[in-house]
């Protein structure tokens, strides 16, 4: 079992060609592809919960207090 995790690991692990980008970039190959359906979700999560946010990361600014 040990063997086959293992072949996995290191069988997925490859260099991608520049032109191939583009396809690997593609909305069906992201980890969410309908970020519009979990918007939705979130959405009737905060209005059943009474509360809103905190459920995803904020970016940008210079860290200031």
């Amino acid at each position: 079992m040990k063997k086959i995790l293992l072949l996995l690991l290191f069988t997925s692990c490859a260099n991608v060609k520049q032109i191939d980008r583009g396809r690997l970039s593609s909305k069906i190959m992201k980890l969410d592809p309908k970020p519009e359906e979990q918007v939705f979700l979130e959405e009737v999560n905060s209005y059943r919960e009474g509360s809103a946010g905190g459920s995803g990361s904020v970016g940008g600014g210079c860290g200031c207090n």
